[in-house]
């Protein structure tokens, strides 16, 4: 692998490890959240956090090495995406590319997964978070007094009015 390249091969497989730790992080919050389990969600939002932290970390020494890249090849940075670095690299170091090309599939494949996860733990909470409001609101009804006492007309009406007895025991 040629030595500029190797730092960039470096950090994706890194990179890619990070992005497998948050998709196990994603699905033990799912298995959490499923369980109300609060600490549990407590300490994966924390573990989340920190992890989003060291991927960006990561990306911006992708960037970095991308910049260098740029300047060694005499390429404008914006046009070194990793698709266009790993064309350049084929044309001189075919193995090199291949080891990249995967990197970049699995890291792919894993944010992918991520964010699918991501998006159904945030069903689940939108889902039981409507059915808490929904209990809520029952809650509030049965312990409100009835405010529908009086008739349109001004008249008393019964609480029971409504209802009629069907069959009467002996």
């Amino acid at each position: 692998m040629e030595n500029h390249i190797t730092p960039l091969y470096q950090t994706l497989q890194k990179m890619v490890g990070l992005h497998r730790q948050l998709l196990d992080l994603v699905r033990t919050e799912r298995e959490a959240l499923v369980n109300a389990d609060l600490k549990g969600i407590n300490d994966s939002t924390h573990a989340k956090e920190a992890l989003i932290q060291m991927i960006r970390q990561a990306e911006a020494q992708r960037l970095k090495i991308t910049q260098d890249l740029s300047t060694l090849w005499k390429k404008p940075f914006k046009d070194l995406t990793l698709s266009n670095i790993i064309i350049q690299v084929q044309a001189t170091d075919q193995k090199s590319a291949e080891l990249l090309r995967s990197s970049y599939s699995v890291l792919l494949l894993l944010i992918k997964r991520t964010a699918e996860q991501n998006l159904d733990n945030r069903a689940l909470l939108e889902r039981s978070l409507e059915h808490v409001h929904t209990m809520k609101s029952n809650v509030i009804k049965e312990g409100k007094p009835r405010s529908d006492t009086y008739t349109q007309k001004g008249q008393r009406s019964s609480p029971g009015a409504g209802s009629r007895l069907v069959s009467k025991e002996a």
